[in-house]
């Protein structure tokens, strides 16, 4: 199964009475909403049905498609991949270039309010995908943080993520990682030696991003603008949908 036009001769004209199974070619295929046009034959049929929505955003022009026919409904089963060979290869990478992560162990410090990089570390860590005209990624980010201070309260919010490149978007307290320590009481100014520290992870769903190439890097930053807090083992996985 080496071309699509070379199935040509196998497939029938429409289906029968029954069940019944095809071969299609995909001519158009819009991933924001599954319209599509596919070759049976000579045919050229328009908005099958999806039968694997999962794998409905990795269909493109000139994949070889499995049709179910019950009856006089037609359903896309999915994509055809013959194992050993090239297409089987790029079929794979194509799901796992999807998900794209980096991780960087150094330890650096914030103690400004606003977002930003860290002293003393590397900027991010940051990732690259190429996002589909869907416009949707599923972010996660982790980090250890914290701080000792002779204070009445810490905050060490946060960490948040910064998108760049075909889009532009700032790091934002609405999706940011971080804690809240008070000690001994409210409004208390004294002398109270905290220690504070704190290991999670942050997932955030990106809409409305414009395709194309976006790096989502990681930002931090210290609430109380004050002692610095330190940020450390730090990682980002995006999911690109």
């Amino acid at each position: 199964m080496a071309r699509s036009d070379d199935l040509a001769p196998l497939f029938a004209e429409g289906p029968g009475d029954g069940v019944g199974y095809r071969q299609g070619v995909i001519v158009e295929w819009d991933p924001t909403n599954a319209a599509n046009k596919v070759r049976v034959g000579a045919a050229i049929l328009e908005d099958l049905n999806i039968f694997n929505s999962t794998e409905a955003s990795q269909l493109k022009p000139g994949d070889v498609v499995g049709i179910l026919t019950v009856g006089p409904s037609w359903f896309i089963l999915g994509r055809l991949t013959v194992p050993r060979t090239p297409a089987a290869a790029s079929s794979l990478a194509a799901v796992f270039s999807r998900i794209v992560a980096a991780t960087d162990p150094a330890e650096g410090t914030r103690a400004s309010s606003a977002y930003g990089d860290l002293t003393g570390a590397a900027v991010g860590p940051s990732v690259t995908v190429n996002i589909s005209p869907a416009g949707r990624a599923l972010a996660f980010w982790k980090a250890d943080y914290g701080h000792t201070g002779t204070w009445s309260r810490i905050t060490t919010g946060g960490i948040s993520v910064a998108v760049s490149g075909a889009t532009a978007r700032a790091a934002s307290a609405d999706y940011s990682l971080g804690h809240f320590l008070e000690h001994p009481d409210a409004g208390n100014t004294g002398a109270a030696l905290i220690h504070g520290g704190n290991e999670a992870c942050m997932m955030h769903l990106f809409e409305d991003l414009n395709p194309g190439l976006n790096t989502f890097t990681m930002k931090y930053r210290n609430r109380e603008g004050s002692t610095p807090v330190r940020f450390s083992a730090r990682e980002i996985a995006v999911f690109a949908m």
